[in-house]
């Protein structure tokens, strides 16, 4: 005898207001899905979680200082100022030749940019100790947004390598430099160009000048200067005094000391020295498969999307060889595209969150047998998701491998949600007189109370998490936030838009109550034509020896708690040193890089030569495509070492 169907129950309801006003929640989830679109094609795109570790760094160019007098003179002296930075923990310096980097650690969770204030106050006090010859000081915080994004190996069997090189500063890079979301495009290997002034000390002893007056001559002439205000008659105008170097020929004629006026015989700088329009000497080499190359590395904005980004730079690297400024037989190799690894990232997420999805209806389908109770359950889905996404881009999190994993998480708890309430609604009974509406605003006023708790629960789990300190917090905050973002768009969405179609849905709910009511042997004689009674009675044989097995247990209560404690226990410790345990998974990117790094004293030459020996070898083996090397004195944050950087066969 089937049970009276639950009476509505009086006081505001949220689930009785959006069955009563269908059209409203319908405007509501139609809004809902116009902002979650929109917020999906403004959210951030990157990799990993943007993440501002608790680190500062200071880079000091020291050119030409011996690292041995640069601790003395430049580290010691930093390391004294900086070290009383309020909330610094570590001080790590390293000093190598032409450069000194300074690193402050902080416990994670501090205000960096106050730790940044208060350390540029202290380095501006040590200034007046440090070498007047070096260079600016750099100071900044530590975030992956500093690492490159993009980076390509240029080479020409026509250009010369200064050529190249003055090709990569003055045109490249000032055109890359303007794409939206690029920070920095920074410069490596080929030869640069140098004024060289190689002083004779006799001469200047003869004509009695020291070195203090060719420097003092070389500074004062080479700057441009405002000239003031020329007045004339009504007009004012801007004065310049232009001096700034333009040729060699004038470097040559500069002239040295105080020669009274201009007379013929005024010493000059070519009498005491020889001048060469020259080039550097090469510190860094850079070499794609053996072949010399120019290096260039392009980093992102903090907050700019790296996808955006990269495709940004390849737009413009084709825009600029259809209008001619890149030579045709310049050849622009990528070694580094972070974008194809967050692309393969994200598609493998979403394609495992679709997959589930799918997975979920069909296993709705197959177990409710109403199509549409399936299609409800299509529809929360996505909508819950956007919900997420909405609150996502409130929150300012980015999509990533973390907040897309928290995504597909949510889409297993919008099932579960949309599934209780579903089918309590179906066992809900018509009563003589009342409508179907009622009875789905009785049928859901039961459950509210249970889906918020129990999808409370589900909050006060992972909340806690976001009080975790270190560095695990930093990396697994947008996880928990978008985990409980799609847990509370799952529960909004059980509670108002799944009883509003389920009361709109009636036939079909209707149909499936009917259809349980035919005689039992009209539903045995079509069962072999019917996937679905099937799988029915497939799922009632389980529930059958489930509740004889369970029936046993219970009988058996000691035995089966210690049969089931030892059970899970020993397999817990026996897998626990199995499985691997680390912060991130492995990424198969397609390169494999080796860092060399060689003895003090180790000359550029022998590194050259090392390196080569290596290159050689890694373009013997089968595997591997390209060698891409930096070696010999210092790149960018780098000690003095040597990398080559392997591409195997895709």
């Amino acid at each position: 005898m089937a049970s009276p169907p639950p009476s509505p129950t009086t006081g505001w309801s949220l689930t009785r207001l959006a069955i009563r006003q269908h059209i409203a929640t319908g405007v509501l989830s139609l809004a809902v899905v116009v902002l979650g679109l929109f917020a999906l094609t403004r959210l951030p795109v990157d990799l990993l979680p943007s993440i501002t570790y608790p680190r500062i760094g200071l880079r000091v160019d020291a050119p030409g200082l011996v690292p041995e007098v640069a601790v003395d003179e430049v580290t010691r002296p930093l390391e004294e100022a900086l070290s009383v930075t309020p909330g610094v923990t570590q001080v790590f310096s390293q000093t190598r030749e032409g450069r000194v980097s300074v690193d402050l650690y902080f416990e994670p969770g501090n205000d960096i940019d106050q730790a940044l204030n208060d350390a540029t106050a202290a380095l501006n006090r040590v200034r007046d100790r440090l070498p007047e010859d070096l260079g600016e000081p750099r100071l900044f915080k530590v975030d992956p947004s500093q690492l490159p994004i993009y980076e390509m190996a240029l080479t020409s069997r026509s250009l010369p390598p200064v050529a190249l090189r003055i090709f990569s500063d003055e045109e490249l890079s000032r055109e890359l430099t303007r794409v939206p979301g690029v920070a920095n495009v920074d410069v490596s290997g080929g030869v640069e160009e140098e004024v060289q002034i190689n002083l004779d000390l006799q001469r200047m002893q003869a004509a009695g000048v020291d070195i203090g007056d060719v420097t003092e001559a070389l500074r004062d002439r080479n700057q441009d200067i405002s000239g003031g205000l020329l007045r004339g008659g009504s007009d004012e105008r801007l004065t310049r005094l232009v001096g700034k170097f333009e040729t060699i020929d004038e470097i040559r004629s500069l002239k040295i000391g105080n020669s009274g006026g201009n007379p013929p015989n005024a010493l000059r700088l070519q009498d005491i020295a020889t001048v060469v329009d020259g080039t550097q000497e090469q510190r860094v080499f850079v070499t794609l498969n053996g072949e010399p190359a120019v290096k260039i590395s392009i980093q992102k904005q903090p907050d700019a999307n790296t996808v955006t980004a990269v495709d940004g730079v390849k737009a413009k690297l084709e825009e600029l060889r259809q209008s001619g400024l890149i030579p045709a037989d310049l050849v622009l190799t990528p070694t580094l595209d972070e974008s194809r690894f967050i692309r393969s990232s994200i598609q493998n997420v979403v394609s495992s969150g679709l997959t589930g999805a799918g997975l979920a209806a069909i296993a709705v389908f197959l177990f409710l047998g109403s199509l549409g109770q399936t299609l409800i359950v299509v529809v929360a889905i996505p909508l819950a998701t956007l919900v997420a996404l909405v609150l996502m881009s409130l929150f300012g999190l980015s999509l990533n491998v973390f907040s897309l994993g928290g995504l597909a998480m949510g889409v297993g708890i919008v099932v579960d949600n949309a599934i209780v309430m579903l089918e309590n609604i179906a066992q809900a009974r018509h009563e003589k007189g009342q409508s179907w509406v009622r009875t789905v605003e009785a049928s859901s006023q039961e459950l509210e109370s249970a889906l918020l708790a129990s999808t409370t629960t589900n909050l006060v789990s992972v909340v806690p998490f976001l009080l975790v300190g270190g560095f695990i917090s930093l990396l697994f905050n947008e996880l928990i936030l978008t985990i409980s973002f799609a847990v509370a768009g799952s529960l909004a969405v059980a509670l108002t838009v799944v009883p509003m179609l389920a009361a709109r849905l009636g036939n079909q709910f209707g149909s499936r109550q009917n259809s349980q009511d035919n005689s039992q042997h009209q539903h045995q004689s079509k069962s072999h034509r019917n996937v679905l009674s099937g799988f029915r009675r497939s799922v009632e044989a389980i529930t059958g020896r489930y509740t004889q097995l369970l029936g046993l247990f219970l009988r058996h209560g000691g035995v089966a708690i210690a049969l089931a404690v030892v059970l899970c226990t020993g397999s817990s410790l026996w897998m626990l040193d199995r499985i691997p345990q680390e912060i991130l998974p492995q990424i198969q990117t397609g390169q494999a890089q080796l860092s060399v790094q060689f003895p003090p004293g180790t000359s550029v030459a022998q590194n050259q030569r090392a390196m080569a020996a290596i290159d050689q070898w890694l373009l013997e083996q089968p595997e591997v495509a390209a060698t891409f090397t930096t070696a010999g004195g210092l790149y960018l944050a780098t000690p003095p070492l040597a990398t080559p950087c392997a591409a195997p066969v895709a």
